[in-house]
């Protein structure tokens, strides 16, 4: 082999170690805002088209309230998980509620690629409460499917996807502040940058030229 074909031959192994590293160490920025919409409801409860459901009659009720997130990451790294809502409860009167329905988390991605997927949670509650003692009972929302994907990004639910409502303190009508968060973890799916490839073809040429100058040299 001759000193040039050597030459050549490291220049496109240092070329290509450069475009893979710098293609690695890519951070990619994921921007998205979430919206939660309930429906399906159990008859005569209310709330349907809105962040709010309202479980019950008359003076016992129990509200759930979903708040969406807005969230501008780095990833990679993506270290723990990323919140995409939060949902709060209140409790009114006394006696005993149980609610269901659907919930719709949207995430509406701005960033790395614009789009839009959504998951489905169904909704169950019982609770019990009243004004002269602790509440107690239970509930639960459980989204569908475990993942989705937009662009290259996809968001896992943690836990499955379940989410466990806490019982206020208090039977007030007032939403808790300590809410329960749904949780995902935020994966890209390794994609070259322009950069990289424009790198490894730069070698790629410049292999191939002196390839061809070995050849004719030969002859």
């Amino acid at each position: 082999m001759s000193n040039l074909f050597k030459m050549s031959f490291m220049a496109l192994l240092v070329t290509s170690v450069m475009a893979l590293a710098a293609s690695a160490t890519k951070a990619d920025t994921v921007t998205f805002t979430t919206t939660g919409v309930f429906s399906g409801l159990s008859a005569g409860d209310t709330g349907a088209g809105t962040s709010t459901a309202t479980f019950g009659s008359g003076g016992d009720t129990i509200s759930i309230k979903f708040t969406g997130s807005n969230q501008s990451i780095g990833v990679p790294p993506q270290d723990g998980a990323v919140i995409l809502g939060v949902f709060n409860t209140a409790l009114t009167g006394a006696g005993a509620e149980n609610g269901s329905g659907i919930l719709t988390l949207t995430i509406n991605q701005t960033s790395p690629t614009p789009g839009s997927n959504s998951f489905n949670g169904s909704l169950s509650a019982s609770f019990v409460f009243s004004n002269g003692g602790p509440a107690g009972g239970s509930g639960t929302v459980v989204f569908t499917p475990a993942s989705v994907t937009i662009g290259a990004v996809t968001y896992t639910l943690s836990n499955s996807g379940t989410v466990t409502l806490s019982i206020p303190p208090n039977n007030t009508g007032t939403f808790s502040t300590f809410g329960n968060s749904v949780e995902a973890k935020v994966n890209v799916a390794s994609v070259p940058e322009p950069t990289s490839m424009l790198l490894l073809g730069s070698g790629l040429i410049g292999l191939a030229g002196a390839a061809r100058r070995k050849f004719r040299g030969n002859n």
